[in-house]
């Protein structure tokens, strides 16, 4: 079968994926929410500082490699180590971005109140990818190969996630003369603006792939 012939769209399966995506900006937004909040009474510019510092980071990592490793899953005809493989490069991208945003934080603003409930909320959102993966591992047989499929933009995303953050920013300066918890309300803001914005704005951060050889999704074998 040729991996790049259109197939008729299925309900269900455009509503998987529009889940999906939801899903993937709400992990997204809380990722930011967090990076924001890391320090909680950390002056603006640090806030700001060491969301960019993880914008600089993680997509241009984390895109790529993901996109690389999802053909290999793909293709695998024993897809077990293609998957693990997966998994354990996003959490180490993301737990590298964790890291690094943490670090940052503590070299600038070494007094800042640092909340656990920030680094637990990271874990559990590190601890997702495994099922992320595994839903898609589940349903590639049924999907076109993911050299067929637009990919998401690195810069384009980076460039909203410049934008999301530098109104997060003013956001932040124009309420600290009247709240105390300022980084607070503009971290949910930042989720909230992610969650909401970011399945309508979708189809703008796609990019579609220089066309490759027809390939066919292997045989599951596990």
């Amino acid at each position: 079968m040729n991996a790049h012939q259109k197939t008729p769209p299925v309900p269900g399966r455009a509503a998987s994926r529009d889940r999906g995506i939801r899903m993937g900006y709400a992990a997204i937004g809380l990722f930011m929410a967090f990076t924001w909040m890391g320090g909680s009474d950390e002056p603006p510019w640090a806030h700001a500082l060491r969301a960019a510092v993880m914008l600089l980071i993680v997509p241009p990592l984390l895109l790529p490699t993901n996109r690389h490793l999802t053909h290999k899953l793909y293709e695998a005809e024993h897809p077990a180590w293609a998957t693990g493989q997966l998994i354990g490069a996003r959490i180490l991208i993301l737990s590298a971005g964790f890291g690094i945003s943490m670090l940052l934080g503590v070299l600038l603003y070494p007094h800042a109140d640092r909340s656990l409930t920030s680094l637990g909320v990271r874990v559990l959102l590190l601890l997702t990818v495994p099922l992320q993966i595994r839903q898609a591992h589940r349903t590639r047989a049924h999907t076109v190969h993911p050299s067929a499929r637009p990919t998401v933009s690195a810069p384009r995303l980076m460039a909203a996630k410049l934008t999301v953050i530098i109104a997060a920013l003013l956001a932040q300066l124009l309420l600290m003369p009247y709240l105390s918890k300022a980084s607070v309300v503009v971290a949910v803001g930042i989720f909230v603006t992610t969650l909401t914005l970011g399945p309508k704005v979708h189809h703008q951060l796609m990019v579609t792939q220089a066309p490759t050889a027809d390939r066919g999704p292997a045989v599951d074998a596990v």
